[in-house]
């Protein structure tokens, strides 16, 4: 038996191929860049299910209104505005209007009219359905927001 460095050496062992890895073989930080794609491609395909789910679902789910705030709302001036929304009639109340009740926040009307659309925006991504809903110049709740608070009361 011949010894080299210790260690037996057999001509029946065959010697073991090393294969380099992804990582060494496009860098590191490529891959680590790929492997975050696919994961970001694997969430959105899980959204997208959950989403169709949702859908199918949502005409025999009722939601509260505490999350349709945590959705909608980003802070407590989105959520004194959908307070002045449900005191509104049916016939909805002019962004004006809503700017002078919270002149303690310095609001303008066209403030009120892009955190409506963004409330908007935001409840539609996630249930499909808006918070106001545009009537002549004057914003009024959804159908679908003064049932959740009509249900909120009862």
């Amino acid at each position: 038996m011949h010894f080299v460095q210790g260690k037996p050496k057999n001509p029946a062992q065959k010697k073991r191929e090393r294969h380099r890895t992804q990582a060494e073989k496009v860098g590191r930080l490529k891959y680590i860049i790929q492997r975050i794609g696919r994961l970001e491609q694997k969430i959105d395909g899980i959204d997208l299910r959950t989403r169709t789910m949702m859908a199918g679902l949502r005409e025999w789910m009722s939601f509260k209104p505490s999350y349709i705030q945590k959705v909608a709302c980003q802070d407590e001036v989105d959520v004194e505005i959908i307070e002045r929304l449900t005191q509104a009639d049916e016939w909805g109340v002019l962004p004006s209007v809503i700017a002078k009740d919270l002149s303690s926040y310095g609001l303008r009307r066209w403030d009120v009219t892009r955190r409506i659309q963004r409330m908007n925006k935001k409840l539609r991504g996630e249930l499909g359905k808006p918070v106001a809903e545009k009537r002549g110049q004057k914003w009024a709740l959804s159908t679908f927001m003064r049932n959740a608070w009509d249900r909120r009361i009862t």
